[in-house]
């Protein structure tokens, strides 16, 4: 069920145990284009979000304004209980990390060691700093071409030096963008694989920008609907994945492991819903 604004505005100023609190802000572009409009929106420790729209959603909206790099017209946004003002921005942009959907948009350096070391340089560090902070970034997503040129990599390796890029900050949130577009199967696992370790081993909170609702179903733990700016509904992804009419309003399909669940007349509890296909035969085994 859509959620009202006098609904989202009791939710987020009684939620003491959010990490990010956005309080129902709303930003307009300077042509006149609203990004997002009354959005109230919450992360929590450890967990990954999903923020599943259509493409002009408000969905890259709300992920630039999660550390600064746009501020709302209307409305207030806080992390680990800070503003995100002008005055806290170099604090915020150390807890809440950012890899936008282009990433060449974050490649620049001569190599790849160069440009994962960038953004500890900026923070401070010294370059023998920098650089361990780089190489453990590198080898947590993967990543040994540590000399190769960045635009000469491919589109998968570019997405994980962009995040390594990131992750070398030491951010306690990481934001990211339509991580799996445009990507080939394998590489699409390979950074999901990462997504999720980075919350199981590191014990970080991802969020996460997507239209395929098949990666938002094996990743997620929460699932947030955006449509025209603001999110209409969210809950667990045994919920959420499996309304058909929520989905299609909001220009979204139903996930394929659900569609064949659905398809085949099955039942079951709602937490026992299969997400994966491992999980559907498994539950067709039984």
């Amino acid at each position: 069920m859509a959620m009202t604004k006098d609904d989202c505005s009791k939710v987020c100023r009684s939620d003491a145990d959010a990490i990010i609190h956005v309080d129902c802000i709303s930003h307009t572009y300077p042509d006149g284009t609203q990004g997002i409009h009354n959005m109230c929106f919450s992360v929590y420790q450890e967990e990954i979000v999903a923020l599943c729209g259509p493409n002009g959603a408000g969905k890259s909206t709300l992920i630039e304004h999660l550390n600064g790099l746009m501020m709302p017209k209307v409305g207030r946004i806080r992390v680990f209980g800070k503003d995100v003002d002008k005055q806290n921005l170099s604090a915020i942009r150390r807890l809440v990390g950012v890899v936008f959907q282009d990433a060449d948009s974050q490649l620049f350096s001569p190599t790849v060691l160069d440009d994962v070391m960038f953004g500890p340089l900026n923070l401070g560090l010294s370059t023998e700093e920098a650089r361990e902070r780089a190489m453990w970034a590198l080898d947590v997503v993967g990543m040994e071409e540590i000399t190769r040129i960045p635009h000469n990599l491919s589109g998968g390796q570019k997405r994980l030096v962009a995040i390594a890029g990131v992750l070398a900050m030491k951010p306690r949130i990481l934001a990211v963008d339509e991580p799996t577009g445009d990507l080939d199967p394998s590489n699409s696992r390979k950074i999901e694989l990462l997504l999720r370790s980075l919350k199981e081993e590191l014990g970080m909170s991802v969020v996460i920008a997507l239209h395929d609702m098949a990666v938002a179903a094996r990743l997620a733990d929460r699932i947030c609907v955006v449509k025209k700016g603001g999110i209409i509904a969210e809950g667990a992804p045994q919920d959420v994945l499996y309304n058909e009419a929520l989905l299609s309003t909001a220009g979204l399909d139903v996930p394929p492991v659900a569609r064949i669940f659905k398809d085949l007349d099955l039942e079951a509890p709602p937490d026992e819903r299969p997400l994966s296909l491992d999980q559907l035969m498994r539950f067709l085994r039984k």
